[in-house]
């Protein structure tokens, strides 16, 4: 229906029948505001990835655009729950066995930051280096 109709229609049915119009018109124009942002988003497949695997995370060094905020996929394939760790980024998540997860990473800037599975010391240490 064109924007003009549902006005006139606005107009013609009086203030009770306005109200659940502008509701639904409302939710319309908030969820394409929803899809435009999501645009540009990137797929699963082409996210930042993180695995532990064998005691170790893979990669161990991961470049990353400075100043950009973005996902960080982590995924655990060790056979116990890990806790991926980092004092500089301020994360700290649990992984299960066999999941994985996605790590919501602020806008970084130029620099190297550490992490780690606080659950196992003896896992090297990985580092995220911002470029």
């Amino acid at each position: 229906m064109k924007l003009k109709s549902i006005l006139s229609h606005l107009e013609a049915g009086g203030r009770r029948r306005r109200l659940p119009v502008v509701l639904c018109l409302g939710v319309l124009l908030a969820g394409a505001g929803v899809v435009a942002a999501d645009e540009g988003a990137k797929p699963d497949d082409q996210l930042p990835a993180i695995k532990l695997k064998d005691g170790r995370f893979d990669p161990s060094e991961l470049v990353v655009p400075a100043n950009t905020a973005f996902k960080l996929l982590v995924t655990n394939s060790d056979p116990d729950a890990i806790e991926f760790e980092s004092f500089e980024l301020h994360r700290e998540r649990v992984v299960k066995p066999g999941e994985t997860i996605t790590v919501f990473m602020p806008s970084l800037s130029p620099g190297t930051y550490k992490f780690f599975d606080d659950f196992h010391s003896s896992t090297p240490n990985g580092v995220i280096v911002a470029k």
